[in-house]
């Protein structure tokens, strides 16, 4: 999966996902979801600590959209005894399984994505094959790549203001206006290598390395989405 082109990868991923929404289908939300957490445990250069980390949101989340089915289902879907005891009938069921189903589906194909695909090369493919202007393609690379220089800043004030043993919150004003002042330096200095080195988004520019388009990414688009459209037909 890491070797797929990530351009296309992503257009792939972002049709089922569209085609999923489309559909309430609880054997095609769980066959997908199955698939997809299959292919990103496989892959190797997948963190498995990582991987089971992030499944957690989504099995409470999923969990908690069953709940919710279970017990406020659609109207006429359950109903409350004199006791106080709801009775809980196979259209509720059904809800439920519906709901936590897609949530299950949908973050199994996010997970996909995030964990088998590297920033740099889904960029340069964004460039590449799908014309991203670079002005955007590189203002989003220095996005991504400032949060690390961000939590970096953030530990910096907190050593510095317990240096000084100064008390202060989280989201205290003393670490936050430190933090925004460097924040809008180092941006700065971003912005002037990037002039200096003759950034300029008219001109024509030559690429690092080239993300390759195979035949193998054309097959993996018409088999995943071609899947996916039979299986919301016939399953």
């Amino acid at each position: 999966m890491d070797r797929l082109n990530p351009g296309y990868k992503f257009l792939t991923l972002l049709i089922v996902s569209m085609t999923l929404s489309l559909t309430y289908n609880i054997r095609l939300n769980l066959l997908v979801f199955f698939l997809s957490f299959t292919a990103t445990l496989c892959t190797p250069s997948v963190n498995k600590k990582r991987l089971f980390l992030g499944l957690i949101p989504f099995l409470l989340l999923a969990a908690g959209m069953f709940m919710s089915g279970l017990i406020f289902p659609a109207e006429g879907g359950a109903a409350t005894g004199s006791e106080g005891f709801r009775a809980v009938y196979v259209d509720s069921i059904d809800t439920a399984l519906q709901l936590s189903s897609r949530v299950l589906a949908f973050g199994g194909v996010g997970m996909l994505f995030a964990l088998t695909t590297d920033s740099m090369d889904f960029i340069m493919g964004l460039m590449q094959q799908f014309r991203l202007p670079p002005k955007f393609a590189y203002g989003l690379l220095a996005a991504y790549h400032f949060f690390p220089v961000v939590r970096n800043e953030y530990r910096v004030v907190k050593s510095g203001l317990k240096v000084r043993g100064i008390k202060a919150g989280p989201l205290s004003r003393k670490r936050v206006f430190p933090l925004i002042v460097h924040a809008f330096e180092q941006s700065e200095s971003i912005a002037m290598a990037m002039e200096s080195r003759g950034f300029c988004n008219e001109a024509p520019r030559t690429v690092a390395f080239v993300v390759p388009l195979r035949r193998v990414d054309i097959v993996f688009l018409a088999v995943a989405v071609g899947g996916v459209i039979a299986g919301a037909i016939w399953l």
